[in-house]
Order: C-alpha cells, then structure tokens, then sequence
C-alpha cells in the first residue's frame, strides 16, 4: 500500500496534461487515488505530462495505447502485502512489452532487499517512501535522461562535438568543443571510452565531470546498460541497492570519490573484488597526492587506471560564447521564450569574468538571461548577474531574494503569454489555483 509523499499537494486530474519540450510522459502505477493525483499534480509543474492506472493490469492497458517515456512503478497492491512481489511480476511484464523502457520502482524504507531485486531484475532506478518531491523528480529525470542517451548511443558520434555551438543534447551540453583544451579532454576520453579501463576525471566543481562521465558511458560496451550513480549524499541505503543491483551491462560512476568515508570505501571495495563486471568511473575535485591521502590504495588503484583532468572555464577563452549561446537555445526551448543572441558587448564580458563555479554558474547565468531579459540581443547588463560574486550567492541569502523575485515574475509572464493571457490554463501550468496566480500577479505588478 502507498505512503503520502512527505510534501503535501493539492489533488489533481490523474490525465495527461503539459508536456516538456521533448514531449515526455509519466505513467504512474500506484493503487492509491490520492498520491496518483498529488504526484501528478508535482510532474506536471515540472513540465512532465503524467498518466496514471491503479494497478498492474491497468498499466498494461495504458501502456499498450499510450507513447510512456518513464513508468513510476509501485510494487504492492493487496492490503497488507509488503514482499513487492506484484510490482516485480509487473516490473518483468513492463520490459518484456519494452525492454528499453525506464520503469523507476517504488518501496519503503525497509525495502532494500526489494529494491535490490528490483535493480536485479531490470529496474532503471528507485525511490523510497515517504520520498522527497525533489528526489522524485530528479530520479525520473535522470531515468529519462538515461533512456534518450541511449537511444542517441545508436547514431555516431563525433569525437570534437559541435564545436560550431550548434545545439547539442541538454545532457551532453558542457562537452561542446569549443577550444583546444576540450578538443583533447573529449579525444582522451573518447579513446578510453571503448575499454574496460578505470577512468578518474579531476576538476573543480561545475566545470563538467559527471558530463564527460556520461559521454563516456554513451560510447563505451556498455551504453546499452545502466549509468549508476553513487554518491553518499543520496544516502547509504541509496549506494548500496545500485552497487548490490549492478551487473556487467552497468557503468558505475563513484561521484566525489575524495569525500567517501572509509566504511562505504569499504564496502565499494568489496563489491569491486567480488566481481559482476560493471564499468568503473569516477570523479574527484583533486587528484594526486591530496586524493591519495584519503582513498584507499587497493581502491584507487582500480579507479584511477587512466586520469583526465578537466580546466576550469576562465582560461578556455572563445569557449565561454559557444557554451553560453548553446545554453540560450536551450533555455529558450525549456521556458518557451523567444531566441536569445549575445551581442559582441556582452561575449567580451562573459570572456571577462572569472568563473569561480565554471560552467554550472555560466549555465545558471545564460537561464536567468533568458527569462528576465527584455530584448532578444543580450547586452552587458543582461549577463551580469545579480551582483559582483554572484557566482557565489547562495539561495536564501538576502542578495539572492530580489533574483528569486524577478525570476517567479518571468516565469508568470512567459506563463500567461503562452495561454494568450488566460488566468485560468496559466495557474493549472504553474500547479497554482487561479486565486493564487492572482495575488501573485498582484504582488508583482503584473
């Protein structure tokens, strides 16, 4: 039986409603009317169109007459029942209809051992209940994200990526060649990529190594299977069910691998020295010495085979507009507003500026361009950011307030021109009653 997850949601229609720009579709198969509703209510405020049935059987059916691109699967439907053997038995009839289809299973929190079966049995991933909506929609996005990588895996790829800035996969985004140093970060790792060969990426943050990670998983033996991250931030429970449900199809990717205590190194270790083939990648902030004094020797060893070492943004110079003009159309396409361009002004200022947090802040910079300029050619202004180290500003500082502020109000607006000012198709869009749309409006001038 399901738990509420542990947001609180208005109820909603258990229909398809507002697509993301690449048109994908939620099937949630959960017996309970209520959460059905109140989680479909939250995938549609993310952009997801969401369609719903009660039980397996249902699930079948709606399957069979409907394009789904993730299925978000419970795996217990009689009252009182805890084993998950009836998500399972649906889990397998699922892949046997698609067996490329991601199904993200859901279990409790004393369900690891039917997570791991789960995983075992072909799973894409899992949540526990009562889950965060956060987490929710991050493991269905990455779920996602995974399936079109491999659907992508099955044209060429070039080695240097569209070093013309032209539009790339939203997850492939940071791996444009636009220098001479990615140009040989990406052949480096596009010839270790075919290997069974560890691979360790050092960086700083944001300047794209979980990225480059995926490139590599795209192109190596095991595209076809999982990439399974691991990463202690996620919890425990969640790094041991994907390292206990990995087999030789997988690719695990050990995030931050400096910053795991001794003990999950430990039971990394075991789980690599036990065998079962997955493809070993991993990420570290620092390498030499620094990673040395804090990973386990035997354990480094098996990861560290071969090192590509990422540059910070700053110092890649004709670069930043490429990257930048990508993440416009991007963004354009993601908030449905019209293109946006960079005028001559405003690449020199972007090339300008230091980066501290690389190219996640460059992305973050080129999304708020987006949605709060008023002109379609981006001047200094525009580029600037909220403050002098707005890299460094972090949500809920009180210089972050006024962004927040203008950024709700964009979002309002590109709403309510999307639905030719129509309050009411406007607030089911942005998941707000039509009262509350309209004291927000109020409140920002709109």
């Amino acid at each position: 039986m399901s738990q509420a997850p542990s947001s609180p949601m208005e109820p909603a229609a258990d229909s398809t409603a507002g697509q993301d720009p690449e048109g994908a579709c939620i099937l949630f198969v959960d017996d309970d009317a209520d959460i059905r509703q109140a989680t479909a209510l939250l995938l549609r405020r993310r952009g997801f169109a969401v369609v719903g049935a009660a039980d397996p059987g249902e699930a079948l059916s709606v399957l069979a007459a409907t394009a789904v691109s993730v299925v978000l699967l419970d795996l217990n439907y009689t009252r009182g029942a805890t084993t998950g053997a009836e998500g399972l038995e649906c889990l397998r009839a699922l892949l046997a209809h698609d067996p490329g289809l991601p199904v993200v299973v859901v279990t409790g929190h004393s369900g690891v051992a039917i997570a791991v079966a789960a995983m075992r049995a072909g799973a894409a991933d899992f949540v526990m209940k009562p889950w965060k909506n956060d987490r929710l929609v991050a493991t269905i996005e990455d779920a996602l994200a995974t399936h079109r990588r491999r659907l992508a895996a099955r044209q060429p790829v070039g080695a240097g990526g569209p070093a013309d800035g032209a539009a790339a996969p939203a997850d492939d985004g940071m791996m444009i060649a636009g220098c001479a140093q990615t140009r040989d970060v990406l052949e480096r790792a596009d010839r270790v990529a075919p290997t069974q060969a560890g691979v360790l990426l050092t960086g700083p943050a944001g300047v794209g190594k979980t990225a480059l990670a995926r490139r590599i998983h795209r192109l190596s033996a095991q595209r076809a299977g999982r990439l399974l991250v691991l990463d202690p931030r996620l919890g425990e429970d969640t790094v041991a069910v994907r390292l206990a449900g990995a087999d030789a199809r997988d690719t695990l990717l050990v995030e931050e691998i400096g910053d795991w205590s001794p003990a999950l190194q430990d039971r990394l270790l075991a789980r690599v020295q036990a065998g079962g083939g997955a493809r070993l990648l991993a990420t570290a902030r620092e390498g030499g010495a620094a990673l040395r004094a804090s990973v386990m020797p035997d354990l480094l060893c098996r990861l560290d085979v071969v090192t590509i070492a990422l540059p910070p943004l700053a110092p890649r110079g004709e670069e930043i507009a490429v990257l930048a003009r990508h993440f416009l159309r991007l963004f354009a396409l993601r908030h449905g507003v019209a293109d946006r361009t960079l005028s001559p002004e405003a690449e020199e200022a972007l090339a300008a500026r230091p980066w501290p947090d690389n190219v996640r802040a460059l992305r973050q910079a080129m999304e708020r361009a987006t949605v709060m300029a008023r002109d379609a050619v981006l001047g200094v202004a525009d580029v600037a950011g909220p403050g002098p180290d707005a890299e460094g500003t972090e949500a809920g500082t009180p210089d972050a307030a006024p962004t927040l502020a203008r950024s709700e109000k964009a979002m309002i607006e590109a709403a309510l021109r999307r639905h030719g000012f129509n309050v009411s198709h406007a607030a089911r869009e942005l998941g707000l009653t039509r009262p509350a749309l309209y004291r927000r409006m109020a409140r920002h001038g709109l």
